[in-house]
């Protein structure tokens, strides 16, 4: 339960509270969240737990439906593959615009956000390892120099981030072995690598590929919730 001083830190606890309640799937895709049961759960008034469900919705974690309230978003083999898809158009695009205007600055801040995904150990908090990914991420395509397409870039990988953080928490409860982890940290310092040799080629190729293992990590949880098919 959630107790705080004032206001603004009751909503900033519940609003932390359930996105990481969300992206650990403790909701399941489409499943209705009430503010009441919500404000009981908590010990606060509906008017905070409506406040940190309308951030969640801005976000792309839930959805609002006039007179009906909130639900948790809905997966499936088309959604993903729609969003994998936006993502390449625009992703790579950010990237290609990186490897040819990104100054000294940018690259210091591709290097830092490295560095800070690089280190974190194996048994790191799950919400500080997503943090530090999208840091990374978002620092690969700052260097566009175009702030409306670095802002959909955000917009669509937190989109995405919360199918990924699902399929992960899924492989976890399982116990099954997650055989895209080896894979990632070498993704990453590829990506590191081109970025600072300004190829912008083989930045979008290396991209287009960890989207695709993205994407396919995803497609299997949706196919095993019965929502669609495991392959593209």
């Amino acid at each position: 339960m959630v107790r705080t001083a004032d206001a603004e830190t009751l909503g900033a606890g519940v609003y932390e509270e359930l996105r990481s309640d969300l992206l650990g799937g403790r909701y399941a895709p489409d499943q209705r969240l009430r503010p009441g049961e919500l404000a009981a759960r908590f010990g606060v008034g509906a008017g905070v737990v409506r406040e940190a469900l309308t951030r969640l919705a801005e976000q792309r974690l839930l959805v609002a439906e006039p007179n009906r309230g909130y639900r948790v978003m809905s997966i499936g083999a088309q959604q993903i593959q729609q969003l994998v898809e936006l993502r390449r158009v625009t992703e790579c695009a950010a990237l290609r615009m990186a490897a040819e205007r990104g100054d000294l600055d940018w690259e210091g801040r591709v290097l830092a956000a490295h560095h800070a995904l690089a280190t974190l150990g194996d048994d790191a908090d799950v919400d500080a390892k997503a943090l530090a990914h999208k840091g990374f991420h978002l620092a690969l395509v700052s260097g566009c120099s175009n702030a409306r397409l670095v802002d959909l870039c955000e917009e669509l990988f937190l989109e995405s981030e919360l199918y990924r953080r699902w399929a992960g928490a899924a492989v976890r409860r399982s116990g099954a072995h997650d055989l895209h982890g080896e894979d990632r940290a070498g993704e990453h310092l590829a990506l590191r690598n081109a970025a600072l040799t300004r190829d912008g080629d083989l930045l979008v190729g290396l991209h287009e590929a960890h989207l695709r293992r993205t994407a396919d990590l995803a497609l299997a949880f949706a196919a095993a919730l019965g929502e669609g098919p495991a392959a593209p």
